[in-house]
């Protein structure tokens, strides 16, 4: 299952530490999947290249933490989502670690985001608008052009 690390989870890490400072050899574990929570992780997570996939609660506020995850992890070519609603009260999740038996799994998702939402990033924002002119705009640059018409006339 993948859950964030709970206190009684990372109660582990004092009897570690404790073994190594009595001189006893740490005995390898195996790692839990991890699932990180927040904007302030998520950030650097993308920045270290730690964090195959990144999903985006679509209802936060205020929108900057919708926009800023989404423009960081296109401009660092990582794969990212942007989910309905959030589960919990962050509205960033990352999967970090991955148990083997889902990695393929994993593997498909990130590529069926790449490839229907990613890659299409330019085409998806391009038709937002679609470069159309308000008419206030029309009118101010055809005055424009009017009076830039008449000064080279004159000359």
């Amino acid at each position: 299952m993948y859950n964030p690390e709970t206190k009684q989870g990372k109660q582990r890490l004092p009897v570690c530490v404790e073994k190594k400072a009595s001189g006893k050899a740490d005995v390898p574990r195996k790692r839990p999947s991890d699932l990180r929570v927040g904007v302030n992780t998520g950030t650097a997570l993308v920045e270290n290249k730690k964090a195959p996939l990144i999903l985006i609660a679509q209802d936060t506020d205020p929108t900057e933490l919708i926009a800023f995850p989404s423009a960081l992890c296109h401009n660092m070519g990582f794969s990212y989502c942007i989910i309905e609603e959030k589960v919990s009260p962050a509205m960033l999740y990352k999967i970090t670690r991955v148990n083997l038996e889902d990695k393929r799994a994993l593997a498909k998702l990130v590529d069926a985001l790449q490839t229907n939402y990613n890659d299409r990033y330019a085409k998806i924002h391009c038709q937002l608008g679609g470069n159309v002119l308000g008419p206030k705009s029309v009118t101010h640059i055809s005055k424009l052009e009017k009076a830039k018409a008449k000064v080279f006339s004159i000359k």
